[in-house]
């Protein structure tokens, strides 16, 4: 049971990723939708995390949504490419989008665990 939860979650949280990546980058530059959502779910899993540790969260819930849902919702290998493509007239500027969103990421995950009660 806990796998079809999880494969039904994936399956909303690619969906998700892809409304909002699409609504985003039509109003802002490509890759801003991918940031964004690797960004809120670095700091959803976070909140999750916690809150399974803690016993708050039913141990069902727990791979539901962080590996179904959560881990369909954020992309770590569109985050990659569009990266590179961003960067390719300047290779080396790549890291001034990898090194903030990476410490930003864990920041944010950081967060969510003090919400989740798990720091």
């Amino acid at each position: 049971m806990v796998i079809l939860a999880v494969a039904l979650a994936g399956g909303l949280g690619a969906c998700l990723r892809w409304l909002v990546s699409a609504w985003l980058d039509r109003r802002r530059r490509r890759g801003t939708g991918t940031a964004v959502v690797n960004l809120a779910g670095a700091f959803a899993l976070g909140v999750v995390v916690a809150l399974s540790d803690a016993g708050r969260i039913d141990s069902f819930w727990g791979p539901v949504l962080g590996a179904g849902l959560l881990g369909s919702f954020t992309t770590f290998s569109t985050w990659m490419i569009e990266t590179l493509e961003e960067s390719r007239p300047r290779a080396g500027s790549y890291w001034l989008r990898i090194v903030p969103l990476t410490l930003a990421g864990i920041a944010l995950a950081w967060i969510g665990m003090l919400i989740g009660g798990g720091v």
